[in-house]
C-alpha cells in the first residue's frame, strides 16, 4: 500500500508506515475516550434544547461513523491519500508523466558534471565582473536542489501532523460545541493532500511550454542577450524553486477561496512603498524648508530674521492721544 507517485513522497509513507506501528495505536485509545465525552456531550445538548430527537440522532449518527474512522484510521488515511494521488497522476500523465523536482535534479547534475566547471573557468578568466556571474550560477545550482529538500520537508512534517493528530481531532465531532474543530481539520487534511495535484499542474505547465527539457527550456534562453548557457540554466532553475515553494500557499488561498488575502498582501506593498516615498518627500521637503529658514536668517538682524521695525506687530491698541 504505497500510495507514492512522485520522489517527494516516497519518504512520507515510510514516515506513515513507522507511524502506524508505533504511535497510532495508543493515540487511538485516547480517541476513544474522548471519543465517549463528546458523545455524552452531544446527548446532554439535545437534552437542553428541549429534547431535540433530530439532534440526538445526529449525534448518534457521527458517533458511530467517528469511531469507524477512528477504528481504521491508517487506511482511511492511506485511502484519502489514494485518492487524490489518483488524480495527480491522472493530470501529470496527460503530458507524459514526469517528475519535475527528480528530472530537473538530476539534469543539473549531468550538465554540472559535462559543462559546469568549464563554463566557470572561462567566465573567471574573461574578467573580474565574471567573477560575480560565475557565484550566481554556483548559488543557482544550489537553490533548486535546496529548495525541493524544504517542500519534501514541509510536506512530510505537515503530514504527519495531520495523520498524527488525526484520531484525537475527529473524535470530538459528535458533540456541537467542539466539532468546528473537526471542520477545521478535514479542511487543512484536503488542503494537505491537494498538494500533489498543483505540483502535478506546474509540471504539465511546465511540459506544455516545452521546459523541461534543458537545451529547450523557452524563459531564459533568448530574453538574457548574451548570456552563457549556464547563466539562463541558473535563472531557469531559480525559477522553478520559486514555484515549488509556493505551492502550499497557492493550495491555500486557491482551495480555500481566499483570493482576498493575496490581493491584500499586494495592496499592503504598494502601501507600503506608498508610505515609504511619502516620508521621503516629507524629509526633502524638510530638509528645504530648513535650508531656506537659515538663508532668512542670516539676512535679519542678529540671528532672527528681518522684521520691519516701523509696523506694529498685530493686536496692538491705539495709541491714546495727550491733550
Amino acid at each position: 500500500m504505497d500510495p507514492a507517485i512522485f520522489e517527494f513522497q516516497t519518504m512520507m509513507t515510510t514516515v506513515l508506515a513507522g507511524m502506524a506501528g508505533r504511535m497510532i495505536p495508543a493515540i487511538q485509545n485516547v480517541a476513544y475516550i474522548l471519543m465517549v465525552i463528546a458523545l455524552l456531550a452531544g446527548i446532554y445538548e439535545a437534552y437542553a434544547k428541549g429534547g431535540d430527537t433530530r439532534q440526538l440522532v445526529a449525534t448518534l449518527f457521527k458517533y458511530v461513523v467517528v469511531a469507524f474512522i477512528v477504528g481504521n484510521w491508517t487506511t482511511f488515511f492511506y485511502d484519502v491519500m489514494n485518492g487524490f494521488n489518483s488524480i495527480a497522476q491522472y493530470i501529470d500523465n496527460s503530458y507524459g508523466g514526469w517528475d519535475l523536482a527528480k528530472s530537473w535534479a538530476q539534469q543539473l547534475a549531468n550538465n554540472w558534471q559535462g559543462n559546469g566547471y568549464n563554463s566557470i573557468w572561462q567566465i573567471i578568466t574573461n574578467g573580474g565582473a565574471a567573477i560575480v556571474n560565475s557565484l550566481e550560477i554556483a548559488i543557482a545550482y544550489l537553490i533548486f536542489p535546496l529548495a525541493v529538500q524544504i517542500f519534501t520537508l514541509i510536506y512530510i512534517f505537515w503530514g504527519a501532523v495531520l495523520f498524527a493528530m488525526g484520531p484525537l481531532v475527529i473524535a470530538v465531532a459528535p458533540s456541537r460545541l467542539v466539532n468546528s474543530i473537526a471542520k477545521f481539520y478535514a479542511q487543512n487534511l484536503v488542503v494537505w493532500n491537494c498538494w500533489p495535484i498543483v505540483y502535478a499542474i506546474f509540471a504539465c505547465l511546465i511540459s506544455a511550454v516545452n521546459g523541461k527539457d534543458m537545451t529547450t527550456s523557452p524563459f531564459f534562453a533568448t530574453n538574457v542577450a548574451d548570456a552563457q548557457t549556464q547563466v539562463w540554466i541558473g535563472l531557469t532553475s531559480i525559477l522553478y524553486a520559486l514555484c515549488l515553494l509556493l505551492i502550499p500557499v497557492i493550495a491555500y488561498f486557491v482551495l480555500k477561496g481566499e483570493f482576498g488575502g493575496v490581493a491584500g498582501a499586494l495592496l499592503g506593498l504598494v502601501a507600503t512603498v506608498n508610505q515609504g516615498a511619502r516620508l521621503a518627500s516629507n524629509v526633502g521637503g524638510g530638509m528645504t524648508r530648513s535650508t531656506s529658514s537659515n538663508q532668512n536668517q542670516q539676512g535679519g538682524l542678529g540671528s532672527g530674521p528681518y522684521r520691519n521695525l516701523s509696523t506694529p506687530p498685530p493686536n496692538t491698541p491705539p495709541r491714546q492721544t495727550t491733550i
